[in-house]
């Protein structure tokens, strides 16, 4: 999970380099009719470093068998998955097949439609696996309204969680607390563990989404002082 993190982290730059640069020069060549262009294709290059990025960032929540929360993942990331960068290379292409209507000798250049029909692919693959994988994995944060869980709103979820972790003086782990925890879905339990948090009822020790991850309950008594201070 680590080495996608940092796949990410490496490929982000590069990737927001190659949209800004390679996006002016299209708009350089449609507005000079020509006159300025690169002989030079780097679409492939682009959309493998789009392509890169994206596929780090699916594998890296595809191989943590836990919900994940989108209000969590990168800007870069949170851009990509609006569609943004779709919009921003169409806006060029319609810009210069409009203008070509009434001016023929305005250049359509071949990088920018495999760019814009790279990223249409991408975009759309991307948002497939992002929807099995909520349904097999499940959600949390914002995004956790939208998923129909039975049980996910029941008042009993969150209190039950809360006396499994005060049972256990050294907290459990989810895989735990999903084992104990009887008829409780992985969505429910995930919402209910948010809910603690944001009330300081519990702690989380390690890493948030790692597998060793643990819970512990914060008696109420340690927790009223929190809420007082």
């Amino acid at each position: 999970m680590d080495s996608s993190k940092s796949a990410q982290a490496i490929i982000a730059p590069l990737a927001t380099l190659l949209t800004t640069f390679l996006w002016l020069e299209t708009w350089l060549e449609i507005l000079s009719r020509g006159a300025y262009h690169s002989p030079d294709d780097l679409s492939k290059l682009y959309l493998a470093a789009i392509a890169a990025y994206s596929g780090a960032a699916e594998i890296n929540k595809w191989l943590v068998n836990e919900p994940t929360d989108p209000t969590q993942d990168p800007r870069f990331e949170r851009i990509q998955r609006g569609g943004f960068f779709v919009w921003l290379w169409l806006a060029p292409l319609l810009f210069a097949y409009g203008w070509r209507i009434t001016n023929p000798a305005i250049p359509m250049s071949e990088p920018i439609k495999k760019i814009a029909m790279g990223l249409i692919g991408i975009f759309f693959l991307k948002a497939a696996s992002r929807k099995w994988r909520h349904k097999e994995h499940g959600v949390i944060g914002s995004d956790a309204e939208r998923v129909e869980s039975e049980g996910a709103n029941t008042p009993d979820v969150t209190g039950m969680v809360y006396s499994h972790l005060l049972a256990a003086p050294n907290g459990l782990t989810a895989a735990e607390c999903l084992r104990t925890i009887p008829k409780i879905q992985k969505t429910a339990f995930y919402r209910a563990v948010e809910k603690l948090l944001d009330a300081h009822r519990i702690r989380r020790v390690g890493k948030p989404h790692r597998k060793d991850v643990r819970y512990m309950a914060i008696p109420d008594s340690q927790t009223a002082k929190v809420s007082r201070g």
